[in-house]
């Protein structure tokens, strides 16, 4: 097999059908499967997958979970499944627009072995209407390296294909403290090479109320990348990536001082900017 597509739901019954057929529409000459792990839901998600696997029992791999395991723990299970060279993600509530896509990064991956992530630029898609970025990664460059990412999380999880650095080794103790996968799934992969960058539209990120993200508040999204930064610090061990990171720290508790000071909230101000000085 050279290419898994990943694919992790969780009560996405509005979604998933989009998110399937925009893998099914990939125009490929190399071979693939496609695995969808759904983490118990609870609405007509499961039906939805159940009904493409029977169609294409060839290609469909669906693997339903008895009790909820959570995103990080569906996003192991679901990756630890794919058997492919590479791997392509997509979570449930995003979907690809372009045919090729997958043969672009395919290309990518196999003309620059020592890329490990293919990644590209994808449109974001608010679903209340509001205006937003709607473009999801600002970059120029074509390549990327960890120190690049550890100053925040500019790869759309759903444009990435990866190579399959895959194993129970893989996942270092601080993935599962993390509030989110995405961000140290990337920079776990990106110690195995290059990232390479390919700035076209290929993809589409949804943001909307039941999301990972857009489903928070700000001041959740703040706590969060903090979190999430912590529990990279832990994975690392260079002393000039360490470095990189506490300067990352710095902005993003400076951030979250100058939130709690705005919104009056001095207790918390004052608990945060204590860190901050700590860092």
């Amino acid at each position: 097999m050279k290419l898994s597509i990943c694919i992790i739901t969780y009560n996405q019954d509005k979604y998933i059908e989009r998110a399937i057929e925009s893998a099914l529409m990939q125009q490929c000459n190399f071979t693939r499967e496609i695995i969808i792990s759904d983490d118990c839901s609870t609405d007509g998600t499961r039906e939805i997958i159940a009904s493409y696997a029977a169609k294409y029992p060839d290609l469909i791999k669906a693997h339903f979970a008895e009790n909820n395991l959570g995103m990080l723990r569906n996003w192991e299970k679901a990756l630890k499944l794919c058997t492919g060279k590479y791997i392509a993600l997509l979570e449930g509530d995003d979907f690809w627009n372009d045919p090729l896509k997958l043969q672009k990064q395919y290309n990518i991956l196999q003309t620059h072995p020592d890329v490990v992530i293919s990644f590209t630029n994808a449109t974001n898609k608010y679903e209340s209407g509001e205006q937003g970025y709607e473009r999801y990664v600002d970059k120029a460059d074509e390549f990327y390296t960890t120190k690049d990412l550890l100053e925040y999380n500019f790869i759309p999880t759903c444009s990435v294909v990866m190579q399959n650095h895959i194993s129970n080794a893989f996942f270092h103790p601080a993935y599962y403290k993390s509030p989110f996968a995405d961000w140290i799934i990337h920079i776990l992969n990106s110690r195995f090479g290059k990232i390479h960058f390919l700035n076209q539209f290929t993809c589409t990120y949804q943001i909307h109320g039941m999301g990972v993200w857009g489903g928070i508040n700000k001041e959740k999204q703040l706590l969060n990348k903090l979190k999430a930064a912590e529990c990279i610090d832990e994975i690392l061990t260079e002393a000039d990536l360490k470095k990189s990171l506490s300067q990352t720290r710095k902005k993003l508790l400076q951030n979250i001082c100058l939130f709690y000071r705005q919104s009056g909230q001095l207790l918390n101000y004052f608990k945060y900017r204590l860190k901050l000085i700590l860092v």
